[in-house]
């Protein structure tokens, strides 16, 4: 028998209690202890291609869907319009008054809005922004955006250190003050050149902005890797509320049937670039939805041998076959175009001849304009940026105007380049004689092709890259601005139209847009929108799978 002394036995005593708490803890524990919390969720990440970087990310610089794509998720201005209906709806303005003679527009701006450095967005953030568009040294291209505000012209010459119409009576509130009526000036201001930044970002001469750029949106970009990825990440304290995706990666994958496979492969969760022979196992994801937008082949109308020459510019369009184009060659969403204004916007001519495929008209135009059979033409070069698509349309353009005796060459550049050939300077007409162009108008209304892309105000960069010059044809348009009732806005319109298509063949009518875009069956919340697939809005999507 073995003996135990006093401590052994206290210290027996104390393992058994312990031993019973540790069995009553399991007891407890299978009965009905908390569960243990579930791990973290999934991060939400959502990815999308461009095929090409984007020239920039200053939202005063914007003035392609590729750098919008970017910027439209990154920035917003003091409205913005529904990408659904194309209403305008409240931005950084909770509300807005406008005084019956339409001069006056009140913007009472809301509590919740923050730029994604932390800081709370004032009135006077609106004010040094819209300052910085208008300033002459900024040289922005969006600057007709806010050309109606009174004094802005006397700004930008340097004549007066303000703009006259510009005021911030108190840090929630800005009052413009127009010229005189501008009938699509609250549309105007849904564009991301009317953008509201942070002064203490912008002011910057090292331009780090370009890099890093800070808006008030639902998106912040945290990172780009030159002709890799675009990274944006959900920012918290966005005004609509944080976005379900966490993140957005932005692939730049220049070759389209590259950006396919990869779509197929899982490394894409959307693609723009819709081939026309889908394989099977993606068919079902294609969505299908109308588009506000016209496809051309523009003219440079200050070089040789188009310019002064309408008989030369009308046979380029008879000899070109649209429905070829879009109904066998590429077949799809678009349809063949005839003129300017885009089917869905008020204006739109439904009677508006245009130009159909008519190799004897073309023939017959060609002896006018001075080149019979096209013997006497000079060279000419149809630039195009890098893209199957346009490498396509430009062949086929090359093909049909070799049938009637034109020889052209095609020139293909990335986008930097191209855009630099086509825009020029307001001084000096670009390279580019022809050059391949699509226009998605950026609010619902004429006035955003006929003004932006042919008034004579806006040659060079502002938009009009083909330099024409029609004073007929700028004071139908400016009449139009003017104007409230939507019938003899319309009516000016239509007018207006004719005089560039059926007159002056300012283009190469080439097509009115459809939009065809690839989402994986997961993707939740799209919204389809005339505006374009750039323009569907990332903050309303969401991923109903497991990861990214």
């Amino acid at each position: 028998m073995i003996r135990t002394t006093a401590r052994h036995r206290s210290v027996r005593i104390a393992r058994a209690l312990l031993a019973g708490a540790v069995l009553g803890a399991a007891a407890l524990a299978a009965g009905c202890a908390p569960e243990r919390p579930a791990p973290p969720a999934a991060e939400k990440v959502f990815r999308f291609r461009l095929r090409e970087d984007p020239p920039t990310l200053d939202p005063a610089m914007v003035t392609d869907n590729l750098s919008d794509a970017v910027t439209a998720n990154v920035f917003r201005g003091l409205v913005a319009m529904d990408p659904a209906t194309l209403a305008i709806v409240p931005a950084v303005a909770s509300s807005w008054t406008i005084s019956p003679d339409a001069l006056v527009y009140t913007f009472r701006l809301r509590d919740d809005a923050f730029f994604q450095n932390g800081r709370k967005v004032t009135a006077q953030d609106v004010a040094w922004s819209f300052r910085r568009v208008l300033a002459k040294g900024t040289n922005s291209p969006r600057r007709w955006l806010l050309e109606p505000i009174a004094g802005s012209a006397a700004y930008i010459e340097g004549k007066t250190p303000d703009v006259a119409g510009l005021a911030t009576p108190d840090d929630h509130t800005v009052v413009l003050t127009l010229d005189h009526p501008f009938a699509p000036f609250l549309s105007m201001l849904t564009m991301t050149g009317a953008a509201v930044v942070p002064r203490e970002v912008y002011d910057d001469a090292t331009k780090g902005y370009l890099r890093a750029p800070i808006g008030c949106g639902p998106f912040q970009v945290v990172r780009w890797q030159q002709s890799n990825a675009i990274e944006m990440r959900a920012f918290d304290r966005y005004y609509g509320g944080r976005p379900a995706i966490d993140r957005v990666i932005v692939r730049i994958i220049e070759n389209r049937a590259s950006a396919v496979e990869e779509y197929r492969a899982g490394g894409l969760d959307s693609l723009d670039e819709v081939p026309t022979d889908l394989p099977d196992d993606i068919k079902g994801d294609v969505l299908r939805y109308p588009f506000i937008g016209v496809g051309y082949v523009g003219f440079n109308l200050d070089l040789p041998p188009f310019k002064g020459n309408p008989a030369l510019r009308k046979a380029f369009n008879y000899a070109v076959d649209k429905e070829y184009l879009w109904n066998v060659l590429l077949p799809g969403a678009n349809t063949a175009g005839r003129g300017i204004i885009p089917p869905g916007v008020p204006g739109y001519d439904k009677d508006l001849p245009g130009y159909p495929h008519d190799e004897a008209k073309a023939r017959s135009l060609l002896a006018q304009a001075g080149y019979p059979g096209g013997r006497g033409l000079p060279p000419i070069t149809l630039w195009v940026n890098t893209s199957e698509e346009n490498r396509q349309i430009a062949e086929q353009v090359q093909a049909d105007l070799k049938k009637v005796g034109v020889g052209i060459a095609i020139k293909e550049v990335d986008w930097a380049a191209y855009i630099q050939a086509v825009e020029g300077t307001v001084e000096q007409p670009g390279a580019a004689q022809m050059f391949r162009f699509g226009w998605y108008l950026d609010y619902p209304d004429a006035d955003a092709v006929l003004r932006l892309q042919l008034h004579s105000k806006n040659v060079g960069p502002p938009g009009n890259y083909f330099r024409y010059r029609n004073p007929a044809f700028d004071r139908l348009v400016d009449e139009a601005l003017g104007l409230t009732d939507p019938a003899a806005r319309a009516d000016r319109y239509r007018r207006a139209e004719r005089m560039a298509v059926m007159d002056d063949a300012v283009w190469l009518f080439l097509n009115y847009y459809g939009s065809m875009t690839l989402f994986k069956p997961y993707v939740k919340g799209v919204v389809p929108t005339p505006l374009g697939e750039f323009r569907i809005p990332l903050e309303k999507l969401r991923l109903e799978k497991t990861g990214s």
